[in-house]
Order: structure tokens, then C-alpha cells, then sequence
């Protein structure tokens, strides 16, 4: 059995497609450009290797219903069971999105 790494990277992110997740009821399967990856103290950075390019990110749907394309979000992410997946219930400020620009 392979134990899992705790992880967690703080990515700054451009929305580019989103639609429901076929694998996670209640989570938004979003297609996004890394504009920035950071490491968290305390964790593995598995993440910032993204930067500069293109990422699927699972994430909660009630967070990003209804944003546009060139939505900028900034959140922390994980990589479980292969995938990038935001934090469930992030620390208040650490998940934010600003209107396209």
C-alpha cells in the first residue's frame, strides 16, 4: 500500500472551461492556466511544476458557480489519487477570485 504524501501547493490560476466533474458529485472539474505556484510551509509541493502552463482542478462547485473564463482564483490545491484538487474547506482568504480584467 502506498501511503499518500500531505501536500499542498498556493496557485494563483486563470479559468479557462469548467463543467461538473464526471467522478465527484458536488465538485466542478476546471480547466485553468498557472500563473503562479508557490510551496506551503509545512508541506510537499507537488503542484508548482504547473506553472506557466495548463491544469485540470477538481473543485468544490458551490465556489466557482458561474464565474466567466478569465476568472483569476487564487486557492491552494493537492494532488490526490492523481488529480489537483482545491482544498475542501480552505482558511478564510485563501480561496478569492477576481473578475476577468
Amino acid at each position: 500500500m502506498v501511503q499518500a504524501i500531505e501536500n499542498l501547493t498556493a496557485l494563483v490560476t486563470r479559468l479557462v472551461a469548467s463543467g461538473p466533474d464526471p467522478r465527484l458529485a458536488g465538485w466542478d472539474r476546471l480547466v485553468v492556466d498557472v500563473l503562479d505556484a508557490r510551496p506551503v510551509a509545512g508541506y510537499a509541493d507537488l503542484l508548482s511544476r504547473h506553472a506557466g502552463g495548463r491544469l485540470e482542478l477538481a473543485v468544490p462547485s458551490e465556489r466557482v458557480a458561474d464565474l466567466p473564463p478569465g476568472t483569476v482564483i487564487r486557492l491552494r490545491a493537492k494532488l490526490a489519487g492523481g488529480r489537483a484538487m482545491a482544498e475542501r474547506r480552505p482558511p478564510p482568504g485563501l480561496f478569492v477570485t477576481e473578475p476577468p480584467g
